[in-house]
């Protein structure tokens, strides 16, 4: 009998998408939150920071998208680029999208 392991990383967003995170996008955490958009914090080597939805004040990540200063999987982990809407009709909108700000409804009363 043979036993296989697999290892599981925790999903960094440069480890697992081969993106690398950029000044000045929004990126999506793992429990679907918009964050940005990121700005270098001292030097790339010490990682970034920006605002996430539904936080005050700043929040830092490494380089690979961890959020700091856990290092382990956290709800804010950064796991890939949020996507913006221009150029999208409403009628192409999930309900998630509208619920995150992504697609807003202007009030015309």
């Amino acid at each position: 009998m043979q036993l296989t392991v697999v290892i599981v990383g925790l999903g960094g967003i440069c480890d697992q998408c081969g993106m690398k995170i950029q000044e000045g996008r929004f990126y999506r955490t793992r429990d679907g939150r918009t964050a940005g958009p990121l700005a270098a914090r001292g030097g790339r080597s010490l990682g970034w920071e920006g605002r996430v939805e539904g936080f005050d004040g700043i929040q830092s990540w490494t380089g690979d998208g961890y959020f700091l200063p856990s290092c382990e999987q956290h709800s804010l982990d950064l796991v890939k680029r949020a996507q913006s809407s221009v150029g999208i009709a409403m009628d192409q909108m999930t309900l998630d999208d509208y619920r995150r700000g992504i697609a807003k409804l202007r009030n015309t009363f």
